[in-house]
């Protein structure tokens, strides 16, 4: 237990002179206590006296001692074990007609002692510190009132003494970490003038501490660098009534340094109080540094290092308090770069990061002085309309994308940008439905720009109730997909693929249908859009090739040889999963040779790089898996594509069938594609073709292979086998056959 009061959470006062780190010697405290002890001597007429310093806790010690020997302070220290604050006084008469003294070494044996006076002495709070004790080797009936007297005021003395070591201790701790350096540190008297300025403050100042001295508190903190004068004035000078109020003691100044430079400083203000004098400590810690690392910051978390222009969170902010401020209409529009992809692709990143910036330039300059805009990140930016009549939004959105689209020459390669605009606006504050928060509106804008995006892009589009209803309709739907998964709900149907050359069926390509328990087979219209952008996509696709595979190979051979199989990869199938992986295990599983199979891929798969999926299909290619382009010619990169994948077989979208026989531009496309590909070597087959003129017409310019309607719709397992059961009986018996013989 130290000597003085301690916080609660310390485990030691340092200010305590039995703390572990003070030396409890006669040295350390110097010679009073000598004196001290050979002062009790004198006046109790005794010939041994000593002094002992305990707090309770650490282990007592005997500091001064008078006619007795170092040698025999353990056992001095026994005698007056007893004392403490309750028991402040001890006269033991004869101490060896006493049990309780009788054994000790002290009486027993040398010096001998008989008679005993201790007193306790109590420090701060009535605390029990040490033992002023005498002994006699003769006993004594007792101690005399007039001794027990001169005793007393012997032990105020060593009380008194004991209470300046530990203020000078305390004092001298205290200096020390003054002058330590680690704050700056100003004392001010009862006129607010300086008494006192540690060694880091004469650094903080640029002034020595004897100049300091007598100056005026507020000379230090001139009145025009402060950012209120006044309240500076005032918390320099005020009393410190902080404390009683609840309040932190604090303030920010500003200094003049050393270098004639402002800093700026954070001051910490206490009063301090001896007898009738009185005045503050102010404390100061240089924050310059720390501030302009915090703008530095700030900085770098609200605006866009590559554009400069203020980022997501920074026009987030800006929109919260916009809508919180005002109840005039707020419009937030989000711009998205339509495929900026392919020319970070082509170009590489570089080129992108200079679209980037070029297309924040041109949004800068095109918008009104009322708007704000920042990069949202990636290609897309984020535009705020405020105190605008939002009548004139369409036409700032036009110029927007005029903008956006003036060509741009980027490292010498032309480019021509696209971009797509999704618009929402806070307007009628009637409805509760157009009083959205900062998150809502930038999600109906986000939706809005979807939505733009859907319809082909190079447009703007404005967020209207129905867009929502669409995304929980979606969201509904994945739940719905993911059940019907789980139940086993999705079939897969066949539809035969012809040899236009000799009218065999030589393949069938797998449909994926949903037998709803509530709305019957569901086509892929009805759900594979969704069904493709869900994380369920890869497992369904999983599927599909495992139970395809299985189907096939039970089929019976056409014409003398076998039946392939043609399967749709969804893009994640061929960028996410180990797709070499999941085609072999079902080969191996269902035992259907590799020359069986066909992949398709569509142009959704085919633009997006992909070493790896590139590596995939090439892999399986070389097993002897065939791999088809699905859709062709409906896509700006698809006969680029040719190059780039291992392609077997092309498949003419049926867009293009359907009307080539009217559409001259419909039946140049055709022939374009079947040109092309029979010169790179390539299969094609055309999808929906419906009648016998058709067939006619794609079998006349090169055509290898057709399927649709003219020959079968897609068929569920069972019916497509009794299908191939007639055409295996007879294949020239097929009523596509039959039909071209009668019309022949």
């Amino acid at each position: 237990m130290a000597l003085i009061p301690s916080p609660a959470n310390d485990s030691l006062d340092v200010s305590s002179p039995l703390a572990a780190d003070a030396p409890l010697d006669a040295y350390a405290w110097g010679e009073e206590f000598d004196d001290l002890v050979a002062l009790a001597a004198r006046v109790a007429d005794a010939p041994f006296a000593w002094i002992a310093l305990s707090d309770g806790e650490a282990r007592p010690r005997v500091v001064a001692r008078f006619g007795l020997d170092a040698s025999l302070d353990t056992a001095l220290l026994a005698l007056g074990a007893s004392l403490n604050a309750e028991v402040p006084r001890l006269t033991v008469p004869d101490a060896a007609d006493d049990a309780c003294f009788v054994s000790e070494p002290v009486v027993a044996a040398y010096p001998g002692i008989r008679f005993l006076h201790a007193q306790a002495l109590l420090g701060e709070h009535g605390r029990h510190v040490g033992t002023l004790a005498i002994a006699d080797r003769s006993a004594r009936a007792a101690a005399g009132r007039d001794v027990v007297q001169a005793l007393t005021r012997v032990a105020g003395l060593g009380e008194r003494l004991i209470e300046r070591h530990r203020l000078q201790r305390r004092n001298r701790i205290a200096t020390q970490i003054m002058q330590a350096g680690f704050s700056a540190m100003i004392v001010t008297d009862e006129h607010g003038q300086v008494t006192l300025a540690n060694r880091a403050a004469e650094l903080l100042f640029g002034i020595r501490g004897r100049r300091m001295r007598g100056m005026p508190v507020e000379v230090l903190f001139p009145s025009q660098l402060q950012s209120d004068a006044l309240a500076s004035h005032t918390w320099l000078h005020a009393e410190d009534g902080d404390a009683l109020l609840g309040r932190a003691p604090q303030c920010r100044l500003h200094a003049f340094g050393p270098n004639g430079d402002v800093r700026a400083l954070e001051a910490t203000r206490c009063t301090w109080r001896l007898g009738q004098g009185h005045g503050k400590a102010i404390i100061l810690r240089d924050i310059t540094d720390d501030l302009a690392q915090q703008a530095t910051l700030r900085q770098l978390a609200l605006y866009d290092a590559l554009t400069g222009l203020p980022n997501r969170t920074a026009l987030v902010e800006a929109l919260t308090a916009r809508l919180e401020a005002t109840e005039t209409p707020v419009a937030l529009a989000l711009l998205g770069l339509d495929n900026f992809k392919t020319i970070n692709d082509t170009l590489g990143h570089a080129a992108g990061d200079i679209v980037l910036q070029a297309t924040a330039s041109r949004l800068r300059m095109t918008l009104p002085a009322n708007a704000q805009v920042g990069r949202f990140g990636g290609d897309e930016f984020g535009v705020l309309f405020t105190d605008i009549d939002t009548v004139d939004l369409p036409v700032h959105l036009e110029r927007m994308l005029l903008a956006v689209n003036e060509p741009m020459d980027v490292t010498g390669s032309p480019i021509h940008l696209e971009a797509s605009v999704g618009l929402a606006v806070r307007e009628d504050l009637h409805s509760e439905d157009s009083l959205p928060n900062a998150s809502e509106l930038i999600a109906r804008a986000d939706l809005a720009l979807y939505k733009a995006k859907a319809r082909g892009g190079r447009q703007w589009c404005r967020y209207d109730l129905g867009m929502r209803r669409e995304v929980i309709d979606r969201r509904l739907l994945e739940v719905e997909l993911r059940r019907a998964f789980a139940r086993g709900e999705f079939e897969l149907h066949y539809q035969p693929q012809i040899d236009l050359a000799n009218g065999f069926t030589f393949g069938a390509e797998a449909l994926l249908r949903w037998r709803h328990p509530e709305r019957g087979l569901l086509a892929p219209a009805a759900f594979l859009d969704v069904l493709a952008g869900s994380a369920l996509a890869n497992d369904v696709g999983r599927w599909i090739i495992r139970q395809a595979c299985r189907d096939a190979a039970s089929w019976p051979e056409v014409g003398g040889r076998r039946i392939a199989i043609s399967i749709n990869l969804f893009p994640g199938q061929v960028h996410e999963t180990d797709l070499r992986h999941d085609v072999d295990e079902a080969l191996r599983e269902t035992g259907l040779p590799a020359e069986q199979l066909e992949l398709e891929i569509t142009e959704t798969i085919a633009l997006k790089p992909d070493d790896n999926a590139s590596r995939a299909l090439a892999s399986l290619r070389d097993r002897g898996v065939k791999l088809s382009f699905d859709d062709f010619g409906t896509g700006f990169a698809s006969l680029s594509m040719l190059q780039r994948f291992p392609i077997d077989r092309v498949k003419i979208d049926r867009s293009f069938v359907r009307d080539m026989l009217d559409n001259r531009g419909d039946a140049a496309i055709v022939r374009s594609i079947v040109l092309i590909s029979r010169n790179m070597e390539l299969h094609v087959t055309a999808e929906g073709v419906e009648n016998h003129a058709q067939a006619e017409l794609l079998r006349g310019i090169g055509c290898n292979a057709a399927q649709g309607f003219l020959y079968s719709p897609a068929l569920a397992p069972q019916a497509f086998e009794k299908w191939l059961a007639a055409q295996t009986s007879n294949p020239m018996q097929a009523p596509w056959l039959l039909t071209e013989q009668h019309d022949g």
